[in-house]
């Protein structure tokens, strides 16, 4: 099976929010010489309920790749030759996710995005034909142990933001009314950046725009997204990429996070301490406001989670399959 396609929704689904995922997909089209199929959105309003993503997929018979972004999905990409990885995964109950398992009974592969969940369907659960396809940064952002990006800013709060940190990061701006920090703020409906003082810093809200202003920041807030019952995971606690982009940004994390299987694999203790208390989090905000970061640590971690690392992963997938 020699992948020839990368099955995308960047015509029909073209948020600012999917930017990420479209580069995966343009970095793995480079790296196997791949041309994308483009999935339609459906005609009839009529029907389109009756359908998940409200997606007309593509009619594609070559060996294709697809990201799917959580585990509803439509026949469609029922094929024997499409491989799917699925990026959320939050089914826990057995019966359920032997009903999710179900749909996929003519892929040859099942690529899952979390460590913490492949190790539940694989050890826990016993099923098969699943692989471990872990989230990345596109090789454009690569860094080396001499890259320097000019810090203008203690923090930029871009994304969700965890409750309790932000309460930690209240208290500590009340004690230290130096601090320099961008936040991300709705007005007039539109997604605008203003700094602590309430000035607008970009009127524009964009992947460049955003990672940009993460370059200007000593250090990032970082939590996964089931701590604190941030979002509805059932117990999963996937690391997502914006912990690898506050890293290829030259960021301090300033972490909540379970020890899992997840966040064993990407080493978050290496950067960081789950913080647990207010003082905790000062000392580290503290330590990030005065000390740079150690880029030559943050390039040879990265080494191991660009795209094209991903890229070399899924081509062993689909040899083994041969």
């Amino acid at each position: 099976m020699q992948l020839a396609q990368i099955i995308t929704n960047r015509q029909i689904d073209p948020h600012p929010a999917n930017d990420l995922v479209y580069e995966w997909e343009e970095d793995l089209r480079q790296y196997f010489g791949a041309t994308f199929s483009y999935n339609r959105g459906v005609q009839n309003e009529r029907y389109s309920k009756f359908i998940p993503f409200a997606l007309n997929w593509v009619q594609t018979y070559e060996p294709a790749f697809t990201y799917e972004m959580c585990t509803q999905r439509h026949n469609g990409n029922n094929k024997r030759n499409i491989i799917p990885c699925i990026i959320d995964f939050y089914i826990r109950e057995p019966w359920k996710v032997r009903l999710w398992y179900s749909q996929y009974w003519r892929n040859p592969a099942i690529c899952v995005a979390s460590r913490e969940v492949y190790e539940f369907l694989t050890q826990t659960l016993g099923l098969k034909k699943i692989h471990h396809l872990p989230l990345s940064i596109s090789d454009r952002y690569r860094i080396t142990p001499q890259t320097r990006y000019e810090k203008q800013y203690d923090l930029v709060l871009v994304g969700r933001q965890n409750r309790v940190l932000t309460d930690y990061l209240n208290r500590y701006v009340a004690a230290h009314p130096d601090t320099t920090f961008v936040r991300r703020v709705l007005q007039d409906g539109r997604s605008i950046y203003v700094d602590q003082s309430g000035a607008v810093v970009s009127a524009v809200d964009s992947r460049e725009i955003y990672i940009r202003l993460m370059r200007s920041a000593r250090a990032a807030m970082y939590a996964t997204p089931g701590i604190d019952n941030a979002r509805q995971t059932n117990g999963f606690n996937q690391v997502t990429p914006k912990f690898l982009e506050i890293i290829a940004c030259g960021c301090h994390p300033l972490m909540r996070y379970p020890q899992n299987a997840d966040t064993d694999y990407f080493r978050l203790a290496d950067f960081g301490s789950h913080i647990d208390s207010y003082e905790q989090f000062e000392i580290s905000l503290d330590k990030a406001r005065r000390e740079p970061v150690d880029m030559n640590k943050y390039s040879r971690y990265l080494e191991e989670h660009y795209t094209c690392v991903v890229a070399k992963r899924l081509e062993q997938i689909i040899r083994s399959l041969a």
